[in-house]
């Protein structure tokens, strides 16, 4: 019973939080760049931790020591929760989305004024290629989850490498993310996993009803592509150095 209620009082939290996104986003198109993105980098923190999340971030000194410029940021992928974390992280974090959602009420036009870069369906892994090096060229970080689709955080799945060319290319840095979850107690847990054929609903009450749920990310060190790397070669590097984070206990 603590869990229903846990959930329905998040619930209206969540609910009364997008509907401050109304207001917010008639906001946002009177800032300039650097106001609006941090503003959209502040706005997602704060959905994750009304969601009942708390964030335990890890960032190796290299990232930081990245000159200014795009990177392209490879994290493994559980649930649609790793979006909000991960734009809350810092501002200029942005995602390639399907067209549709740019018309989706409230979503769309943060989507949007965020500069999420939208993909015109049928157009395929072309459009996501130019998409990521146009994001890289603007200073972005360019989040692609190159698994392709998500797990329940207890492995990773192969790392595709058809969207890491013009990264490769323009010699732009690659950061590998490894994200977890954690229970209360700190053990690993599968309650964000959202995988096969679930619906949003039923995997957005089990995380409004958790207690005590963590997120564990780890920006791990960057890949800076040299003169012969191939897409693959960088893929199976970021894959790898992810791998072996999840592995890892803590």
């Amino acid at each position: 019973m603590r869990a229903v209620f846990r959930a329905a009082g998040r619930l209206v939290r969540l609910l009364g939080y997008l509907v401050v996104g109304l207001w917010r986003v008639r906001r946002l198109e009177r800032m300039d760049e650097r106001e609006r993105l941090e503003t959209v980098r502040a706005y997602l923190a704060g959905a994750a931790a009304i969601l009942g999340v708390s964030l335990q971030l890890r960032v190796d000194p290299r990232v930081d020591t990245l000159a200014d410029g795009g990177s392209l940021w490879l994290p493994n992928h559980i649930s649609w929760l790793d979006i909000p974390l991960l734009g809350g992280i810092r501002p200029g974090t942005v995602f390639l989305a399907k067209s549709e959602i740019r018309h989706w009420p409230v979503i769309g036009r943060l989507a949007r004024l965020a500069g999420t870069e939208f993909i015109e369906r049928g157009r395929g892994s072309e459009a996501a290629a130019l998409a990521v090096a146009d994001g890289l060229s603007r200073g972005r970080q360019m989040v692609v989850f190159a698994e392709g689709t998500t797990s329940e955080g207890d492995g990773v799945r192969r790392f595709h490498a058809r969207l890491l060319g013009p990264a490769v290319e323009s010699t732009r840095p690659v950061v590998p993310i490894a994200l977890r979850y954690r229970d209360r107690e700190g053990n690993p847990t599968k309650v964000p996993a959202f995988v096969g054929k679930e619906s949003l609903w039923p995997s957005l009450w089990r995380v409004l009803s958790a207690c005590g749920l963590e997120a564990r990310i780890d920006l791990l060190e960057p890949i800076v592509p040299e003169v012969g790397d191939t897409r693959t070669d960088i893929a199976r590097r970021a894959e790898n150095a992810v791998s072996t984070r999840i592995a890892a206990t803590d």
